[in-house]
This record gives structure tokens, C-alpha cells and sequence, in this order.
């Protein structure tokens, strides 16, 4: 969750020509009437100065636009509120979103009543921001946790991002996970959207050439993992979970090329999903050399198999 990751996009927009480039994830800040801003930080976070910067959705929406334009409609907004618990955080979330649609869909900006938001109407006709290039707006996808958050976002209709196997966004294990998925296709089609709601799934992902080191590389992963899951819980982390590494490992993509293919089909059964998201280097304590062979393999055996 880097504070900067608009920034970020926009340079990766400037440098590429053909992979897109998602946001994972830009988080808004946003003060409730109860709230203190302070400088402090969790010791896991990064981004404690930006704990006193609120977000303006005028100013993301045109730094959405320009990404998007710059990278001739290659970006995905990835976006999340840390709302986990709060009912108000999450409506104060979704108006965030609501204000930058509306900007984005409108010729000239109507004006916004919100509970959160008030905006006026543009007052001339040529007062405008960037619109995006796709059309009516980027893709937006939206981590989901909490297990309150499943049926608001198929409601909406947003595209969700959850966190599988031993992932820290795995709160309750594989088994409630799937039932909250179902949830949210359920509400998904009870709105009326059109199409299919989509689940992208990411999950810890290590693979090696033979079974025999990628079993010794998971084995020294799992120590590490261990300790960060520990960590995390000792310092009260909100994102730590009844859900340990142990008891999610089996669903990790860890193992060969032939393991990790036929791990892809179970879980595109399980949660109806066509989107995985490789987490090679899960709790950020996997070694240079192990992320890029990953990668390899990935595109070299796993990858074409589902083409």
C-alpha cells in the first residue's frame, strides 16, 4: 500500500507500452467527524506522514484520468479504505467513489449532496477535469476483508480482489471465504448489473523446477511466515486473522509448474474466478533469486496452460 502508488502508476504508464498497471492499492484517507489525525503508525506501515494528508476525490479523479491517458487505457484503479468493522468508513469510501464516477461520467459536474461529500454545480460550462480514456471510467477493483463488505460490493457492482490460502487477507479461513464469495455473486445478480461479478484471487505463490526444492523453499517460507503472522498479532495488527499459515498452507500455490497448474483449475472451480493474482512474494520474506525463478516458471509453464 504505497502512499505514492498514483505517482508510481503514472511513471510505469510513461515507461511501458503494453502490460497494465493496477494500483494495489491507493487508500484514500478520509476523517470521520470522530476521528484525530496523527502521524503514528502501525511499525508494519509505511506511509505514517501520509496519515495527515486527507485525499481530495477532485484531485484522484484527475490523477486517475492522467494515468489513464497517459497509459492510453491501461490502468486499473485499485482501491481500498481499511473500512474493516465500520459501517460509516465504508459508506465514507463508497461516496469517494461515487464523487470521481460522477465527475468522470458527466460533461459538466452537477454538483454532489452527500452525507460525507458536498460539492456545487461547475458554475461555467468549460470548468472540467481529464476524463479517463476508457470509457466510462478505468476498471475499479476493491479489496474486500471484512465479511460485511461481500454483499454491499456485488450490490454496487464493483469487481472484488480477496485474499486465499495463507494470504493476511484471509480473515476466517477457506471455507467461510467461499461462502462470503457466494454471497457477493448473489447480490451481484439480485442488483441487476450486467455480466458475471468477478473475484480476483490473491494467494502466496512459490514454484521451483522439482518437487524436492520447492518443497524445502515452502518449508523455509512457512518459518518466516510464522513469525510475521506472530508479529503482526503482537502489535495488534487488525489485519492478522484466526486463520494461521498453517491451517490455509494447502491452498498456496507452492510446488512445480504441474502442481501449481492443476491447484489453478480447483481454484477457479471454487470461486468462479478467471483472475489469480501471484503473490510471489508473500510476507515480503522471499529471496530476490526465489521471486524471479517464480516468475519465470509462471510464464514459461503455468501461464500458457491457460491461454
Amino acid at each position: 500500500m504505497d502512499p505514492q502508488v498514483l505517482m508510481l502508476s503514472a511513471v510505469i504508464a510513461a515507461r511501458t507500452k503494453n502490460i497494465k498497471i493496477g494500483s494495489s492499492i491507493h487508500r484514500p484517507l478520509m476523517k470521520l467527524a470522530a476521528e484525530e489525525l496523527s502521524e503514528r503508525a502501525l511499525p508494519h506501515e509505511r506511509y505514517a506522514f501520509d496519515n495527515l494528508m486527507l485525499d481530495d476525490p477532485f484531485q484522484t479523479a484527475e490523477q486517475i484520468s492522467i494515468i489513464d491517458q497517459v497509459s492510453k487505457g491501461r490502468f486499473i484503479y485499485g482501491a481500498g479504505a481499511r473500512s474493516r468493522g465500520s459501517d460509516d468508513r465504508r459508506d465514507y469510501f463508497y461516496e469517494f467513489l461515487e464523487v470521481m464516477k460522477q465527475l468522470w461520467t458527466e460533461d459538466t459536474f452537477s454538483g454532489f449532496e452527500g452525507k460525507y461529500y458536498n460539492y456545487p454545480a461547475f458554475y461555467e460550462p468549460y470548468l472540467s477535469i481529464p476524463k479517463p480514456y476508457q470509457k466510462p471510467y478505468p476498471p475499479m477493483l476493491l479489496p474486500v476483508d471484512s465479511q460485511q463488505s461481500f454483499v454491499p460490493m456485488g450490490t454496487l457492482g464493483y469487481k472484488i480482489a480477496i485474499g486465499a490460502g495463507s494470504s493476511t487477507h484471509n480473515l476466517r479461513g477457506t471455507t467461510v471465504q467461499l461462502e462470503d464469495v457466494k454471497n457477493y455473486r448473489k447480490a451481484w445478480k439480485d442488483a441487476g448489473h450486467e455480466g458475471e461479478p468477478t473475484t480476483v484471487v490473491r494467494i502466496p505463490t512459490l514454484l521451483a523446477d522439482t518437487k524436492e526444492e520447492a518443497e524445502r523453499l515452502s518449508d523455509e517460507l512457512m518459518v518466516l511466515a510464522r513469525h510475521y503472522f506472530n508479529g503482526r498479532i503482537g502489535i495488534g495488527s487488525t489485519d492478522a486473522g484466526s486463520a494461521s499459515p498453517d491451517t490455509t498452507a494447502e491452498v498456496n500455490l507452492f510446488g512445480t509448474a504441474e502442481d501449481v497448474v492443476e491447484k489453478i483449475e480447483v481454484l477457479r472451480e471454487q470461486y468462479s474466478t478467471d483472475e489469480i493474482m501471484f503473490e510471489v512474494n508473500w510476507t515480503s520474506s522471499v529471496p530476490r533469486d526465489v521471486v524471479t525463478n517464480t516468475i519465470r516458471i509462471l510464464s514459461d509453464k503455468v501461464i500458457p496452460k491457460f491461454k
